[in-house]
């Protein structure tokens, strides 16, 4: 190995040793829940024996930071014996508390708007009698006596059918029913504006039924001092849950203060407002201390929980704070197979973790997994400094983002204006098209830059990109290398790289997947995805157009690096980008064909296409019967078809398209796809001939840039997001050829 070589590979693997250890900052701990070896590295939350009751106790804003410092004897108390994540708080509609509390009790993103003044005691008088009687008016059937009800049931129910898939409000309270066992809510939320008893939404069963607890003015205090005059009574809530019947294994209990507090906010001085709500907490960590007194640690499993995330009037938080006590459980980290993302889980996994710590097999159309814990020495310090870094990089996404889609259509608008006008443009331009085809790797080596706030991520982007578009043509320069062929393979090969490490850098990049957006949690996100497969095209094609004298040997290699990418998208163990495994099939095996020589027919079209299908059901298949833990997302989707048949499959189809028509109309990305596909279609008739001069002077790369097309439309009808997708995969196609084309001699 030569000299040159040496600091290549040192170079490489200093990259990827840093990227390792400041993914820590993000992902503590361990940062995969499933390893390659296939074993769990990580303990399920069972009881230590008979199960006994599950206790959530929702606190409405509370932050990860108020966790952190100074934390009183209650929060410290279950902080070092319990374990602790983010929680991504997403629901069907918007993120506010009736939608919250709905979604975590049905096991899936749901909605419930309108209904937080609808939760009664069946016995609780309303205008026209009790809420027992107007329930029976809406629903022909009387409560139960004791009961709580829901009455919107019957509205909450239609306003969820418009989603393509199942959705059943009260799922976790009507499994927990059917297993012989009984619920029970406390506490509420009412404020000045009227009753907010949405907690009676986590525990309702499927006709908004909670068998019994208190939800009215029992449960709340006058109080002169508090903003609205009155608040939770604590010792009520302890009292009354204390007297619960043995049977009732599932309470809910709503402290309400720090949703009162947050409705008062705008009415209140900024000192005031933070003095009342360190009060609060003192006040809802001396309840806790209290409660836990009442649970056998052994037996009972606590889940303190934020539904709906914080807000301290300055910076509202985008991921809440879930903490899970008792049930045999050690300090640690809580995960999900949802997520695979250590310290991070979803609502929709806590009905599923109630349910498996109850012994009750969770229904098919759960859409979450029960958690698990990565047990060991846990800061809160480290949650903090992760949802500082996630918050961060949500915010400055879409910024970055604006200003590369408008460098690519300004890119491809000026060198179409050049070919159209015949301006040799060619080396003025050069160095913006190498730019836009690196700012995804810049972008991928980002996380690995200290930075804070909008203005300095974007400096080190430009700084970054700036700096590999002049390594790479003075490397050309050297080498004689083609300088398209050089960031084509760097960008794949550190992709590549990344993905099989555990994505430690797409985890943290600007264009990688966003736990907060909550589209994809591991493994190769859409738009990573699309540049992987367009850099791998491009650069295999003009790797063979430069090898005159070896073009077999590099034809076989480029079927090997095809083979090897597709296994990686593909892989379970890599997270399964469904999508991207169909996108990437189709396109590496059209310009494997092309590339050596055979002629696309019709027949050889459908033989390509049958290949793809027998490759993902093969996969399909392979990972639905792997443990459920084990499964990816491909997995789970394989099992519901199994389940439901041929209406799964229509419902999965209808929900991309709706989502692919949505993003089309509101995503940036589908300026660059549009305008790139339009450019093409343009060259294909103007100027005349140019596309055939093209074809001629580079057979090889032209395949390349047929497959990148073909690659796009893939990923483009078989993707939830499939529009970005196609965007960032003709990043390496629209560019490359409008540097051809001005490379053209004049005739």
């Amino acid at each position: 190995m030569n000299g040159k070589k040496f600091l290549a590979v040192l170079f490489a693997a200093v990259v990827l040793l840093v990227a390792r250890e400041r993914a820590d900052a993000w992902t503590p701990a361990v940062r995969e829940v499933i390893p390659a070896g296939g074993k769990e590295a990580s303990s399920e939350i069972r009881p230590r024996g008979e199960p006994g009751r599950v206790v959530i106790v929702a606190v409405d804003y509370l932050q990860v930071r108020d966790l952190e410092e100074n934390l009183p004897p209650g929060l410290s108390r279950l902080a070092a014996g319990g374990a602790m994540a983010l929680m991504n708080a997403n629901t069907g509609g918007s993120i506010k508390p009736e939608n919250t509390y709905a979604t975590i009790g049905s096991g899936s993103h749901m909605l419930a708007s309108g209904s937080s003044a609808a939760g009664f005691g069946s016995d609780e008088r309303l205008e026209g009698g009790t809420a027992g009687e107007e329930y029976r008016r809406r629903t022909g059937r009387t409560p139960p006596a004791g009961s709580l009800v829901c009455l919107d049931i019957a509205r909450i129910n239609a306003i969820n059918k418009k989603f393509r898939y199942a959705v059943v409000p009260g799922a976790l309270g009507r499994e927990v029913r059917r297993a012989g066992f009984r619920t029970a809510a406390l506490g509420n939320s009412d404020g000045s504006g009227g009753p907010q008893r949405q907690i009676v939404s986590m525990v309702m069963d499927d006709w908004g039924v909670v068998d019994t607890g208190s939800v009215g003015r029992e449960v709340i205090r006058r109080e002169k001092e508090f903003p609205g005059g009155f608040g939770s009574d604590y010792g009520a809530i302890i009292e009354k849950f204390a007297h619960l019947p043995a049977d009732v294994r599932l309470v809910a209990v709503d402290l309400g203060d720090l949703g009162r507090l947050q409705g008062a906010r705008e009415f209140m001085t900024g000192d005031q407002w933070r003095a009342w709500r360190e009060k609060t907490i003192l006040r809802i960590d001396g309840f806790l201390d209290a409660l836990v007194d009442h649970l056998d640690a052994e037996r009972d499993l606590l889940i303190l929980v934020s539904p709906t995330p914080g807000n301290d009037g300055e910076k509202k938080d985008r991921l809440s704070p879930v903490l899970m006590y008792g049930g045999g459980t050690a300090g640690g980290l809580l995960v999900s197979p949802s997520t695979r993302r250590p310290g991070i889980i979803m609502n929709i996994d806590i009905a599923p973790t109630v349910l498996h710590f109850l012994g009750i097999l969770p229904a098919e159309f759960f859409a979450g997994r029960p958690v698990q814990v990565i047990q060991g020495v846990f800061e809160v310090g480290e949650l903090v400094r992760m949802s500082r870094v996630l918050n961060q990089t949500y915010e400055v996404r879409p910024y970055l983002q604006k200003g590369y889609v408008f460098f690519q259509l300004l890119l491809l608008a000026v060198s179409t204006g050049f070919i159209f006008l015949k301006k040799k443009g060619k080396e003025t331009l050069k160095p913006f098209f190498l730019a836009v085809m690196a700012v995804p790797l810049a972008y991928l080596l980002l996380p690995l830059l200290p930075a804070a706030g909008i203005p300095a991520v974007s400096a080190e982007l430009i700084l970054t990109t700036a700096a590999l578009t002049w390594i790479i043509i003075v490397a050309s320069k050297r080498t004689g290398i083609d300088p398209f062929l050089i960031v084509c393979l760097a960008t794949a090969t550190a992709i590549a790289a990344d993905l099989a490490a555990g994505s430690p850098l797409q985890k943290a990049s600007i264009l990688g997947y966003d736990p907060i957006v909550g589209a994809r949690f591991y493994g190769l996100g859409n738009e990573y995805m699309g540049v992987l497969i367009g850099s791998v095209l491009v650069g295999t094609t003009a790797l063979i157009t430069s090898l005159e004298k070896r073009r077999g040997l590099a034809v076989a290699a480029a079927g090997v690096v095809y083979l090897t990418v597709l296994y990686l998208i593909a892989a379970p163990q890599f997270g399964t980008n469904a999508g991207g495994t169909i996108a990437a099939a189709s396109a590496f095996t059209v310009t494997f064909l092309l590339v050596c020589g055979v002629r696309l027919t019709w027949s050889q079209i459908l033989k390509v296409a049958a290949g793809v299908v027998l490759v993902v059901a093969a996969l399909a298949v392979y990972d639905a019967g792997r443990p459920p833990g084990q499964q990816s997302h491909i997995g789970r989707t394989a099992a519901l078809i199994m389940a439901g048949g041929l209406g799964e499959v229509a419902g999965i189809i209808s929900r991309k398209s709706e989502m692919n028509m949505k993003l089309i109309r509101y995503t940036i990305w589908s300026r660059v796809l549009l305008a790139s596909l339009g450019v093409l279609a343009l060259l294909c008739y103007r100027p005349v001939g140019v596309m055939e001069g093209i074809k001629n002077r580079y057979p090889y790369l032209f395949r390349g840039l047929v497959g990148v097309v073909t690659g796009s439309l893939a990923a483009f009808f078989f993707n939830d997001s499939g529009v970005v997708a196609a965007a960032t995969l003709m990043i390496f196609g629209a560019p490359p050829l409008l540097y051809l084309v001005l490379d053209q001699p004049e005739s």
